[in-house]
């Protein structure tokens, strides 16, 4: 099965019981899987006489025995036993938990067909011999994928070369991270963030929705993906029978702008204009709550502010929040736009902040929250003192469809 140079996966599609000693499969058993051929072959054997003829006997001298479990029912197929065994939860007849964890990677499906055989099954041989070889490769095969995973995690892994530890099928010609637009090496970096790993419950729920930018098997059963959310990518592992895992997450920064909450001045000045203001919407972990908006402003020196009006009708405001790049990259932008010179200041969005915190008593609805969002993106702007909302709804249908922008009523900012 091997598909390259440097490929050290050696399952065989033949029966185990057929290779000997000189070649062994893959994964390798603990010494007590040598009691479970026999175990599960004695079910299967007819009921034997016992020669009580006592005159054959000879105990004068010491007889040198072979380790070699060996007769002509050394190998006896034993079909669907064995399978029910594997299949089985903790706490087997025959098995062992660390006897099936050996033998579900001896018999992984990908790597072998064993299973095909039905009743004409036989479980490999159990001398103490063949069992260490097995244990043996199976080791070389456990740093092999401990070593993938390793280059996988990494941000020297390219998607376009994955290099001599990964299938030569892997490597393309396609440039997929300038076909979607994303930064390549040139055009910008990849920035580990391990800190977000802690977040891995929340990045599982949202993966599941998403389709993945990169998806790629290895021969053994293993599955590796690339995401992308906002300006965050996120790599994923998932061995055959196992769960989803989040190997690694970046930030995907453009050379000329630094990765938000990373490189950013500790404090703003109110004198500080403000060049971007966006709004964005994200699922509330208020589960009552279903929807939540924020507003994040963007001074001309890279600075960044987020306003929201919380559930329980406070209003806050956080300079430079660390957090900021993962939850925007969960989050939809309902509407962004670049300030002109009328925009305003650091200190006026501040001053409003504060006239608008406490104004909704001690709760505040969905409704609520998303005015407020839509009133500080409105007050950023600049302009005329009207209160627009940048969530769309189709009007019409087929092909006549189209958007609707809904404008409020004059409603002049109370400071």
């Amino acid at each position: 099965l091997s598909m390259g140079p440097a490929r050290q996966f050696t399952r065989l599609a033949g029966p185990l019981s057929t290779m000997g000693m000189a070649a062994p499969s893959r994964l390798a058993a603990p010494f007590s899987a040598i009691s479970m051929a026999g175990s599960l072959r004695s079910a299967a054997l007819a009921p034997q006489g016992v020669d009580l003829n006592l005159d054959k006997f000879n105990l004068s001298a010491a007889t040198q025995v072979s380790s070699q479990t060996a007769g002509s029912n050394a190998n006896l197929a034993i079909g669907s036993a064995f399978w029910a065994e594997l299949d089985g939860e903790k706490g087997g007849r025959v098995l062992s938990d660390e006897d099936k964890r050996l033998f579900r990677e001896v018999f992984n499906p990908f790597l072998s067909d064993r299973r095909g055989e039905g009743e004409a099954f036989a479980p490999p041989p159990t001398s103490y011999g063949h069992i260490q070889s097995l244990k043996r490769l199976v080791k070389e095969e456990e740093s092999l994928r401990q070593r993938r995973t390793e280059q996988f995690s990494s941000n020297r892994f390219s998607m376009e070369e994955a290099g001599p530890l990964f299938p030569s099928s892997w490597t393309s010609s396609l440039q997929v991270s300038h076909i979607t637009g994303l930064p390549s090496a040139a055009s910008g970096s990849l920035v580990e963030r391990p800190e977000y790993k802690s977040q891995a419950g929340v990045l599982s729920a949202v993966l599941a929705s998403v389709t993945p930018l990169f998806d790629k098997y290895t021969e053994d059963g293993a599955r590796f993906r690339i995401y992308t959310l906002g300006s965050l990518e996120v790599r994923t592992m998932q061995e055959h029978g196992s769960q989803e895992t989040v190997c690694a997450v970046f930030s995907i920064a453009a050379s000329s702008k630094p990765v938000w909450g990373a490189a950013c001045r500790r404090s703003l000045s109110e004198h500080d204009r403000l060049a971007k203001v966006t709004e964005f919407v994200e699922r509330s972990s208020d589960a009552s709550l279903a929807r939540h908006s924020y507003v994040v402003l963007e001074s001309e020196l890279g600075d960044v502010v987020v306003t929201e009006k919380l559930s329980s009708g406070a209003v806050v405001w956080r300079e430079n929040p660390s957090d900021l790049e993962f939850r925007n990259s969960l989050a939809k932008v309902i509407r962004s736009t670049t300030c002109s010179k009328s925009a305003a200041t650091v200190g006026e969005m501040k001053k409003f902040q504060i006239t608008q915190d406490g104004r909704d008593g001690a709760a505040a609805s969905r409704s609520t929250r998303k005015r407020y969002a839509q009133l500080a993106f409105c007050k950023a702007v600049g302009g005329p003192d009207l209160l627009t909302s940048g969530f769309h709804r189709r009007v019409g249908s087929g092909a006549a469809a189209r958007p609707w922008i809904r404008t409020a009523p004059a409603r002049p900012f109370v400071l």
